[in-house]
């Protein structure tokens, strides 16, 4: 497996029922399921640790809940699906992991897979689930775990960066699945049977981190601070921002951004704000912003915050 510098989390002040900092937000049957950055997932109050590690890709399908958890020091990774109708179970410890790791698995899974090269990207549409592995290849399963597809990766180029090709993000627009690979190419692959459909690149030097997408109209967003709108195979908007893009949502007129402590219209304004934006959450008719302390406020407005609970 690659191994990769990971972040280090300082721990500060959450919500009572919050062990860690929030890293992403789900909502399934009118039910808030949080996911926190050291694996803890909360539903209804009520937190679990279904393996010690970090999540690093969540996605929800028909089957429940998909995600890869890593450890960069023990060296090991699983992808593991949760069904989300019966309660969680708490895992092992880490000290135990670390005693029987080629053995344990996610506790109270579906299934649970121990892959050996570090997960790149994963989302999921309904019954199927579609993620890359590094140097491996894309692959794309169903809920029940059973391959449906596999390609390889984008070829690398001469003369291009050294992990030029590796897969960025995996977007899925109606029946189609669009990679990106960090240099801004991108592949269109039929959902249903894998066929390449098509191949093109944004045509801008980048190393892009996240792409966000609504329907056909694509965000993209690189290590330098660059953020694109790609639409109908052409760049719309180029914009240079302070830091990468930690999530962003077409409202129907325009991306709302979150980037580190600011709140962006990508056409429009910013608002800084004093904790760090993790993601954008509607509630009602209402966009609100997810921090890093686990309240919710107004994407670019300063009212009062309002607690998870």
């Amino acid at each position: 497996m690659r191994i990769l510098e990971g972040m280090v989390h300082k721990p500060s002040p959450h919500p009572r029922f919050m062990e860690s900092a929030p890293w992403g937000h789900f909502r399934h049957n009118d039910q808030d399921i949080l996911v926190d950055v050291e694996g803890g997932i909360t539903i209804a109050g009520n937190t679990v640790h279904p393996f010690p590690c970090e999540i690093t890709f969540a996605s929800l399908c028909d089957g429940g809940l998909v995600a890869t958890w890593v450890d960069h020091d023990l060296r090991l990774a699983r992808m593991a699906l949760l069904s989300l109708e019966e309660p969680l179970e708490e895992g092992v410890t880490k000290a135990t992991l670390r005693l029987s790791k080629d053995t344990t698995m996610v506790a109270g899974s579906k299934w649970c897979h121990i892959i050996d090269a570090e997960p790149l990207a994963l989302e999921s549409r309904g019954d199927k689930i579609i993620f890359a592995l590094w140097a491996r290849g894309i692959y794309c399963i169903d809920s029940s775990a059973n391959e449906l597809w596999r390609l390889s990766l984008m070829e690398e180029q001469d003369k291009t960066p050294p992990r030029s090709n590796e897969v960025a993000a995996i977007s899925i627009v109606a029946d189609e699945v669009v990679v990106w690979s960090r240099d801004g190419k991108y592949r269109r692959i039929s959902l249903s049977d894998g066929h390449v459909l098509s191949e093109g690149s944004l045509g801008v030097d980048c190393d892009l981190e996240k792409v966000f997408n609504d329907g056909d109209n694509f965000l993209l967003s690189s290590n330098d601070g660059w953020a694109w709108e790609f639409k109908d195979g052409q760049i719309t908007v180029a914009r240079k921002l302070r830091g990468t893009i930690q999530d962003a949502i077409h409202d129907g007129n325009d991306w709302k951004i979150i980037s580190w402590r600011e709140d962006i219209m990508l056409r429009g304004g910013t608002n800084t704000r004093t904790e760090l934006g993790v993601q954008l959450v509607k509630q009602d008719e209402n966009w609100l912003v997810l921090d890093n302390q686990g309240q919710f406020s107004p994407h670019l407005g300063d009212e009062n915050n309002h607690s998870l609970d």
